[in-house]
């Protein structure tokens, strides 16, 4: 009997000892939870912050939207899309050309050049006028080729075009625009059957 009551005793107390020693992991379990639930709560005010920088951008491109078209009449306008369209293909024609000036290959930059003004410069008159422009005067313009060569290419070599201003909605001026707001036009575009092609000014 005595026996009997020690072993029951004893399962009595293993019980009790295993049973106070599973507490702590239910609290661990409990304190794991709170991290987890805490981290989720940051990550949702990352994602905020994404938002509002991805909201500003969009503001900016409104901004050169308004600057690119202001100059339009009051009878044309200029939709988002057209400006976004027309901006990357001219910005794609003078980085072709950037090319083709490096090469001064003649032949392939006349064919980005209205036909206006191949004709006009094409005229030993106007070729004359422009050769009396020139800074250096030892330089003789025979003809359209020299004028590319001799003018063309270095008045644009070291252009950086930013944006794109309509005079019209089939003429376009490239500019650079300086931190003061002023800004330097490197190019005239006007629209050919559909197709942009670079104005050349006539003197």
């Amino acid at each position: 009997m005595k026996k009997i009551i020690n072993t029951f005793i004893f399962a009595f107390l293993i019980i009790s000892f295993i049973s106070c020693g599973s507490t702590p992991k239910v609290q661990v379990e409990e304190e794991v939870l709170s991290v987890s639930e805490t981290v989720d709560i940051t990550n949702d005010d990352e994602v905020m912050d994404v938002d509002d920088v991805i909201t500003i951008d969009e503001d900016e491109d409104d901004e050169e939207y308004i600057r690119s078209t202001n100059n339009l009449s009051s009878t044309e306008t200029v939709t988002k899309e057209e400006f976004n369209d027309d901006k990357t293909e001219i910005l794609r024609i003078i980085a072709d050309m950037q090319e083709i000036m490096q090469k001064e290959d003649v032949n392939a930059w006349l064919k980005y050049i209205a036909p206006d003004s191949i004709k006009y410069y094409s005229s030993p008159a106007n070729i004359r006028k422009a050769q009396k422009k020139l800074p250096n005067k030892t330089i003789t313009l025979n003809g359209i080729g020299d004028y590319f060569k001799y003018v063309f290419i270095p008045s644009r070599k070291r252009s950086e075009v930013k944006e794109i201003r309509y005079i019209s909605k089939t003429n376009i001026k490239a500019v650079d625009v300086k931190s003061d707001g002023s800004l330097i036009v490197y190019y005239q575009f006007v629209k050919v059957n559909n197709k942009w092609l670079v104005h050349i000014p006539t003197l």
